[in-house]
């Protein structure tokens, strides 16, 4: 009879060893973690070029909260990447690889604003993988990790959308995009606007008629 344990419980059984070996995660699971842990690398690096290449405070703030709080959510991803059995590559996307260098091709305020923009579209994308992981996933402590991570990048998305604003970015999103249009303060002032604007037309045309009447 051989004893073993699993998570804090204690199994008995015959060929406990076998039984105790690491649980494949689903396929959700791994996806998620190998594209969190690239976005966690491609966000470093962006980092990374921010402190070193932005002529304004506010974006080499940006970047180095991007490399502080991505390298803690990257060193827990990758324990429990290594507890799961699950291989992780060691280089962001090529795509990720790509948008970096065409952004560190420009200098000076054009840096900065294409930055901003690349950094606003790739926290965007983070978060709809994170709503995906705990709507789909199956493993846990997956799931609690990209439960963790969710308002650490919504936090990065706030500031950037401030940063935005300020450095005259555009924030809108692509249409279809959901409820991630709301997250962009020129689209809601642009919606306020129109809103004001078809009030008054309807507005006029009601005073139009009652004298016509």
């Amino acid at each position: 009879m051989a004893y073993g344990e699993y998570r804090g419980v204690r199994i008995i059984g015959i060929n406990c060893p076998k039984f105790l070996g690491p649980l494949t995660p689903s396929q959700q699971d791994q996806d998620w973690l190998v594209a969190a842990h690239q976005g966690n690398l491609a966000e470093i690096a962006a980092g990374e070029a921010a402190v070193e290449m932005a002529t304004t405070e506010a974006v080499r703030t940006h970047g180095q909260m991007l490399i502080d709080d991505h390298k803690k959510l990257d060193a827990d991803l990758m324990a429990v990447a290594e507890e799961l059995g699950v291989t992780l590559p060691s280089m962001p996307t090529e795509e990720q690889q790509a948008t970096l260098k065409s952004v560190s091709a420009q200098s000076g305020e054009a840096f900065d604003m294409a930055w901003v923009e690349s950094q606003i579209t790739a926290h965007r994308h983070t978060l709809s993988m994170g709503e995906e992981e705990l709507a789909q996933g199956t493993e846990q402590a997956v799931m609690d990790l990209a439960d963790t991570a969710a308002p650490v990048v919504q936090k990065h998305l706030d500031t950037l959308m401030d940063t935005a604003q300020d450095l005259g970015v555009p924030t809108s999103v692509p249409a279809g995009t959901g409820g991630q249009a709301a997250t962009s303060p020129h689209a809601l002032g642009f919606a306020l606007v129109g809103t004001g604007l078809a009030g008054i037309i309807v507005a006029g045309l009601f005073l139009v008629r009652r004298r016509q009447a």
